[in-house]
């Protein structure tokens, strides 16, 4: 694990009671200053997941008594930006899709994502067992936060599901191994690069599913019931008024009000030349 591997490197020969603090927060400043293997920044959310994963092993041997307490508690994580709400369009799911080609595994993929909202991971660990064409519905056991959720099967979905051959216990298997799924990272930055979509990915497919659902009617308790959020102040980004429903809105008064229906033909008579 990639993780694990930096925290050797950087704490080798010292004992858990000589990491410091300071040490830990040299730690997060040159993770974030020095380049991924491909050569592109790394993001602070990335410098927090070795952060936790290093105060995990804090909490753990403070439980045992083998240090007094967690150093990095004494070190604050990188405040994140998760705001960031990328959309795919119509025109670019089309353009997206067509990349894809003959890619059928990243293709079903990237289309359950988009149908139902799933987290990467969640469409990875899926398993045949999961899936209850019964009663049209997908549990997702393995979440975030770590709470078992039902998200329902639309048309498409159930279609694409019941035409799949089962070749392993799980729904997306590995095509190497039979196993679970390790990554389509290749795959869909390619992808995504020849449809020349800019600013895009892979999780943006859920954001896409959230909005998308938000905009024909989904209520914000709804949304977080299929998305799996633990808080509904995540869930209420998705819920604010897009542009076309903010149109929607102010339309509607029109339909209340007799002098605007009034206006509006008396403008159309004028438009037209008539008295």
């Amino acid at each position: 694990m990639l993780i694990c591997r930096v925290l050797v490197e950087k704490f080798k020969g010292k004992t858990l009671r000589q990491i410091t603090p300071p040490l830990i927060e040299s730690l997060k400043q040159e993770r974030l200053s020095a380049l991924t293997k491909h050569g592109q920044k790394r993001s602070p959310a990335t410098v927090n997941r070795l952060l936790s994963v290093l105060s995990k092993i804090f909490s753990l041997a403070a439980d045992a008594e083998i240090i007094e307490s967690n150093p990095c508690q004494r070190v604050r994580k990188f405040r994140l930006n998760n705001q960031r709400v990328r959309v795919l369009s119509i025109e670019e799911e089309n353009k997206l899709f067509a990349a894809l080609r003959d890619n059928d595994l990243v293709k079903n993929i990237v289309l359950v994502a988009l149908h139902t909202g799933m987290r990467r991971g969640e469409i990875f660990d899926l398993k045949w067992f999961d899936v209850d064409f019964q009663r049209g519905m997908i549990q997702v056991r393995e979440s975030k936060s770590n709470k078992k959720r039902l998200v329902p099967m639309n048309t498409t979905i159930r279609t694409l599901l019941q035409n799949l051959k089962r070749k392993s216990e799980y729904v997306f298997p590995s095509p190497k191994t039979g196993g679970r799924l390790d990554n389509v990272k290749r795959s869909f930055r390619r992808a995504v690069r020849e449809a020349e979509i800019e600013d895009f990915r892979f999780h943006d497919l859920r954001h896409t599913a959230a909005t998308r659902m938000a905009d024909a009617g989904a209520d914000a308790f709804t949304l977080m019931k299929i998305l799996g959020h633990s808080d509904i102040r995540m869930t209420s980004r998705y819920t604010h008024a897009t542009h076309a429903a903010l149109r929607r809105a102010v339309e509607n008064l029109d339909e209340n009000s007799d002098f605007s229906n009034v206006l509006v033909t008396k403008q159309k008579r004028q438009a037209r030349g008539l008295p």
